[in-house]
């Protein structure tokens, strides 16, 4: 018999299509009802729901080595699309879609709400893992309601562990070590040899500087594979102990935990120290329940300066991602100590390869600081209190406070620092940059429960007030001392010195921001006999953001369903569960404007409705007086959702699934206006337009065998999302190349000059006109919408949980369909034409160009290398890649022992496993990863493989 055992949340109203079973084979059982927490503290039985949610199983958040909790969400439910936008540890670069992108320009990651508190942060490297008991995510407009403002996007409820009433006292350890690597990727870098034959294929020979130089090489034997110079496998560790127990009134849950990964590329870490307290507390009577929840946490994450500086991406001297890939093979690694003897040689001359070699001295450890420190404390304090039987006062109050101290800039002894020195006597700069985000919630509430007969009534009201104050100050010293400068300590810094040329003055800038919402909001649910059920959600929201009539917004939603296998008809079925579900509602996005990772979104778009003063560049470079319109007229983009959904469980709930079918469109986008240039500008910030996300989820969980200690469980997702854009106004066409956001088409879909092939009589590329011919040289009007975007149409997971007398072994795969990319590296790694210091004899290459075109190889899909119309593949598909994939994202082999095993020993239980990670990756993509939601892959920081091996014993 299936007993469920977990203790479910889930956000407002409840949630449905829970597909993960804690199964246990026993001789004395009863069904235990399921339990969902509500939004906002509230409870209610699985039965009762009318709403679209999934909870997360145990095969995506035990065993595995997350830094950030979220990862878990992969594949994890069908219309979530979770991608990691960045392997570099500790990253807080994330996508997480549900149910599709609703906004353009705005937040467009679900709300994140923890033990019952919206969390205003969009990161979450500080919050262990092992902490977590459950992680439910809500999806449609009745479930999502509730959240007004920010729950446009979808919501994850996460609660973490608390000790049990009337427990024992149980102390556990669990322990990972193991090591991670950088994927594999599929560009075929050109060796000595094989660069040697594209050399002389492009019509290099003895005489030219950099073919002899090539020759010599290879006679000396130098094949330099820089990926395997550069990356490298890192460590990965972490250890959490956790002490739980309960009396008759109070119970505690306390956490210590530590966790360290290295980066697979140089100069990249992450380590975290954490904390937690939760307790909870009752009264004799019962009436009153307190319950506090506190969190602690320290982390430092050493990281690149491409991660937050976009204008060095496309840079190989400081971007290791693109700079590894040109190292040219007939170079050898380590020629210059440092960076003295690397300018001494090579000046800032950069050609012929050298840029290789600045990477080198870049990434060497001290040279190029930027770390950053953070400490986060949460504290949520709740307090319930039954004035009747029926009748409850409830209050909960959350303080978020996170402070970062980034340290960053270029030691004087590293090549940067030198080559920009001049004539100073000192070089080199530090930077450090303190920020201080401190934000309150809290949510009075008064809640009525009662029965009569069969008739059932839960309802609510409830306030929000939430605020954020946050401070940022940035100091830069200019000039420092090599001779005693430690990154961060404050020593090595040069005085001023007016009599120098460049007198080392500081810079220093500040600024503040206090943004808040307030919302009232009721809700109520209400169920016939557990057959037929209804629920209603309505929410009234003010946002600092906006001004006038237009700073207040209300969302509602409404819900029914049927409890089909309840009826009398049902008897003798096979079904156990037959629920028909519908809803509709409205919910808005207060955040028109995304937050960078990491940044807190409700801080954005601070002063978009008023107009400023600004100071932009004037003539001759000089400093003008200028004036940037605001719009008093913006508002909230809204999001109106319809959902129908079917939940079953049948044959002897052996096959359990959820069925939906949803239709979603936004009004209001926020993007710019068009406007005419007589206002002195081309365009306004405002709404304008609207989109529509409509497509089909299916979940399914078949539990084949669980008898005799031998279980086996299948499980599959699926989603399709179809995107559309109804309405929006832009300046002009858009430009071949490019994603577009035009009416009519998805949003960021490609539009380019399609490719058609090799003119095979003299090796030049082919596109195809508008009209289906081919031309050498396209014109705008035969640039093409290519009906494929950046965004997935098709997610999805599947996998298996096998048990046997002890032993152990699940695994998951994930897939993402429907996806195009501009894959810049290749576009520099296979195009010899036309990139400056990529050409040929400056920078590594594909080996797919020692068959290009010849006059003796003129059936070759390669264009000619030396094709006159090589700078066309830049504004078509050319490099336009299919990044769909199928990754086995998790495998976990290990064995449990039994209490019969234990009995003697001091241990009630002990688990040892292996664990892998993005094994391996099913992909046309050619980059390291094809994960990452973005047009192209310049810059991206691979997701890695990870192996490790984990302990878990219980005392």
């Amino acid at each position: 018999m299936n007993v469920k055992l977990r203790v479910l949340t889930a956000g407002v109203l409840f949630f449905t299509g829970q597909l993960a079973y804690a199964q246990k084979d026993t001789t004395k059982v009863k069904e235990i009802e399921e339990v969902v927490v509500l939004g906002y503290s509230k409870t209610i039985t699985k039965k009762n729901s009318a709403v679209s949610s999934n909870t997360v199983s145990d095969v995506f958040l035990e065993n595995r080595p997350n830094p950030n909790v979220l990862t878990a969400l992969q594949g994890s439910a069908p219309g979530v699309v979770m991608n990691g936008g960045s392997g570099s540890p500790g990253s807080a670069k994330f996508s997480l879609l549900i149910r599709g992108t609703s906004s353009i320009n705005g937040n467009t990651d679900a709300l994140i709400v923890i033990d019952d508190i919206p969390s205003n942060a969009s990161e979450y490297r500080n919050l262990n893992p092992n902490d977590i008991e459950s992680m439910t995510i809500l999806k449609d407009a009745a479930a999502t309601a509730i959240y007004g403002n920010r729950g446009a996007n979808g919501v994850v409820v996460i609660r973490t562990k608390r000790g049990k009433f009337n427990s024992a006292l149980k102390v556990s350890y669990t322990g990972m070590t193991g090591m991670s690597l950088r994927p594999l990727d599929k560009y075929n870098l050109a060796n000595t040899s094989e660069y040697l034959d594209i050399m002389r294929l492009y019509g290099l020979g003895p005489g030219n500087a950099a073919y002899d130089k090539a020759i010599a090489a290879q006679q000396a034997g130098i094949d330099t594979d820089w990926k395997k110079v550069f990356f490298k496998p890192e460590m990965f560790q972490s250890h959490d102990v956790s002490i739980s127990t309960g009396g008759a009134n109070v119970t505690s849950y306390n956490s210590f935990g530590y966790m360290e990964q290295g980066g697979a590329v140089p100069t990249t870490s992450f380590k975290r120290f954490t904390a937690r307290s939760n307790i909870q507390a009752r009264s004799k009577d019962e009436k009153l329940t307190v319950n506090s929840q506190i969190g602690l946490a320290f982390s430092r994450r050493n990281e690149l300066f491409e991660e937050t500086s976009a204008a060095i991406r496309n840079n190989s001297v400081q971007n290791p991602l693109l700079g590894v890939l040109q190292g040219l093979p007939y170079l050898a690694p380590g020629v210059y100590a440092n960076g003295q003897e690397l300018f001494n040689a090579i000046g800032t001359n950069f050609n012929n390869g050298n840029n290789i070699y600045v990477l080198e001295n870049l990434m060497t450890k001290g040279n190029l600081p930027n770390f950053v420190d953070q400490v986060s404390i949460t504290g949520n304090l709740g307090a319930s209190y039954n004035i009747t039987k029926n009748i409850s006062l409830n209050n909960k109050l959350g303080v978020d406070y996170r402070q970062g101290d980034r340290i960053s800039g270029r030691a004087p002894w590293s090549y940067l620092a030198l080559a920009t020195k001049g004539a100073n006597r000192y070089s080199g700069f530090e930077d450090q940059t303190t920020t201080r985000d401190l934000s309150i919630n809290n949510v009075v509430s008064a809640s009525y429960n009662g029965q009569s007969g069969d008739h059932t009534l839960d309802a609510a009201v409830s306030m929000e007030y939430n605020k954020v104050y946050y401070r940022t100050t940035t100091r830069r010293q200019n000039g420092l001392d090599p001779r005693t400068y430690v990154p961060g300590s404050g020593t090595g810094y040069v005085p001023f010195d007016n009599t120098a040329s460049s007198p080392y003055v500081p810079a220093v800038s500040a600024s503040r921001i206090t943004a808040g919402t307030l919302a009232y909001f009721a809700n109520a649910n209400y169920d016939y006999a557990g057959k037929y059920g209804f629920s209603g959600t309505i929410r009234r929201d003010a946002s600092y953001r906006f001004v006038g009539d237009n700073q207040w917004a209300t969302y509602w939603a409404v819900a029914g369903r049927w409890n089909i296998d309840q009826e009398n008809f049902m008897e003798g079925s096979t079904f156990s569960v037959l629920k028909l579900r519908a809803s509709y509602g409205t919910n808005g996005n207060q955040n028109i404007i995304a937050a960078g990772a990491g940044a807190n979104p409700l801080l954005t778009a601070s002063t978009i409705v008023r107009d400023q003063y600004t100071t932009p560049t004037g003539y001759g470079n000089a400093l003008g007086s200028g004036f940037g319109y605001g719009n008093p007229t913006v508002q909230w983009e809204d999001v109106a959702q319809a959902n129908i959904g079917l939940d079953f469980t049948l044959l002897r709930n052996k096959l359990e699934g959820t069925f939906d079918v949803y239709h979603k469109k936004t009004t209001n986008l926020f993007s710019s206006i068009p406007v005419s240039g007589v206002s002195g500008t081309y365009s306004l910030n405002g709404n304008n337009g609207s989109m529509t996300n409509k497509g089909v989820e299916l979940g399914l969980r078949y539990n084949i065998l669980n008898k005799d200690g031998v279980k086996l469980s299948i499980f599959a997702n699926g989603s399709y999302n179809q995107n559309r854009i109804n309405e929006y106004r832009i300046n002009g066409d858009p430009e071949p190349g490019t994603t577009t956001t035009v009416a009519g088409h998805q949003l960021y879909e490609w539009y380019a000059y399609k490719y058609a092939g090799v003119n095979k009589s003299n090796g030049n590329l082919l596109f195809y006109t508008k009209d289906g011919g081919v031309t050498e040289t396209p014109n705008v009007s035969d640039a093409q919408y290519l009906d494929v975007s950046i965004v997935p149409k098709y997610a999805g997971s599947f996998g298996f949980e096998t048990g046997y007398k002890g032993f152990f072994f699940d695994a998951l795969f994930t897939f993402q369909q429907g996806i195009k990319k501009f894959d810049n590296a290749l576009y520099w790694l296979a195009n010899p034409e036309g990139l400056g210091s990529n050409a040929v004899g400056s920078g590594n290459l594909s080996t797919d160009l020692v068959g290009a075109w010849s006059p003796n190889n003129m059936n070759s899909d390669i264009p000619n290398l030396r094709a006159t119309n090589w700078g066309f593949t830049a504004d078509s598909d050319y490099f336009i890649k299919d990044a769909s994939f199928l990754k086995v994202r998790s495998a976990t082999i290990g064995y449990q022992l039994s209490k019969d095993m234990l009995r003697n020993m001091p241990i009630t239980g002990l688990r040892i496993y292996v664990q892998a990670e993005n094994i391996y990756t099913w992909t046309k993509w050619r980059g390291f990863d094809p994960e990452p939601i973005t047009g192209s892959n310049l810059s991206i920081y691979p997701n890695p493989r990870m192996y490790t091996l984990g302990v878990k014993v219980d005392f």
